[in-house]
């Protein structure tokens, strides 16, 4: 258990928390693009870096530097202007930071039968489960320590661009226009190279990959009739291509003693589509609905071994505690073995 902690805290130290680079995103230069030049840097939105981005030597400036507005000519076209700014503009605190350009080249389950019957089928999921957890708890460790959210910059503050086409180059938050933040597919900025007031965080958002466990009680039937609780669990990774929805993978243990004081082991594997259409602040509801396999199971118990499709849905709500880790709860209903199962489970997920 020392040896798990370490590893965490070095994970948290080497990756989230002493990054000094943060990525704004294409939809927030747009954005920018259109605000004012002295005002842009009142509320950035702005997504801390796993790791430290190279984008080329410091440019630094103070609270004291001069706010310089370029004119906004386009003579040359966007591609020749973002060139000249580059090349020619110093800004920097010593008056000598001048921008550079590089440009680049190119655009842009085997867990369905165990040999051993129901009793070895739970001992293997159960150090499945151990292993996901640990996973969970570095992942959390990481995106929960990582900021996401707003922050307040000096219009001059340097911003290093990555366009679509894969060039990169650099100038003041306060000299992007419309055409470049179209070019761009982000920007890099670092809080080292100017005044920084970290603001809040962002509401949660799900755009991206998702990792998630949930674990509670569950309904499963013996081979000789009887229905009683076992418990439940769930592991799930996912994409979510917008905040809304996203398709998730999902494995599914369970487990409980029959009449024989014997092992039923239940394993499942689905694919599920899931939908959060109700945002009220931090609590949001929504549901999920899917498909896959299921495989049962059980000892001392003739005929208790079966496998079949599984179809499942059922609602969730989700607790946000801050824009990649939200508490989630899940109350489903599985068709499978020519019966209806349910479990209610609790969990965390992590965007």
């Amino acid at each position: 258990m020392r040896v798990l902690s370490g590893v965490l805290a070095t994970v948290v130290l080497v990756t989230g928390c002493a990054t000094q680079s943060y990525k704004i995103p294409a939809s927030e230069l747009q954005r920018l693009a259109n605000t004012a030049p002295e005002e842009r840097g009142l509320h950035v939105r702005v997504q801390q870096e796993l790791g430290e981005s190279e984008v080329g030597p410091p440019q630094p400036v103070t609270a004291e530097t001069q706010i310089v507005f370029f004119p906004q000519i386009n003579v040359y076209g966007p591609y020749e202007r973002r060139r000249y700014y580059a090349t020619n503009s110093t800004w920097g605190s010593n008056g000598s930071g001048g921008g550079s350009v590089r440009a680049s080249g190119g655009g842009r389950g085997g867990f369905g039968s165990f040999k051993g019957g129901a009793g070895d089928g739970k001992g293997a999921a159960i150090a499945i489960l151990a292993a996901a957890a640990v996973a969970l708890v570095a992942v959390a460790a990481v995106e929960g320590s990582r900021f996401d959210g707003y922050a307040q910059l000096h219009p001059m503050h340097p911003v290093y661009l990555t366009g679509k086409d894969g060039g990169q180059v650099v100038m003041p938050l306060a000299w992007i226009d419309p055409q470049t933040a179209q070019w761009a597919d982000h920007a890099i900025v670092r809080r080292t190279e100017g005044p920084w007031n970290q603001l809040e965080r962002a509401p949660l958002d799900r755009e991206g990959w998702n990792y998630a466990m949930f674990g509670g009680i569950g309904t499963f039937q013996s081979a000789d009739g009887r229905k009683d609780n076992g418990t439940a669990t769930t592991i799930q990774l996912g994409y979510f291509p917008r905040h809304e929805f996203g398709i998730v993978g999902s494995i599914f243990f369970g487990w409980r003693q029959n009449i024989v004081d014997e092992t039923l082991f239940e394993s499942r594997y689905t694919l599920e589509l899931q939908g959060y259409p109700i945002h009220t602040g931090p609590l949001q509801v929504g549901g999920y609905l899917g498909g896959g396999g299921a495989y049962r199971f059980e000892d001392g118990i003739p005929g208790g071994n079966a496998g079949s499709t599984a179809l499942i849905g059922g609602g969730m709500i989700q607790l946000d505690i801050n824009t990649r880790l939200a508490l989630t709860a899940r109350l489903g209903l599985t068709r499978a073995h020519d019966e209806r199962m349910t479990d209610a489970m609790f969990g965390l997920a992590v965007y």
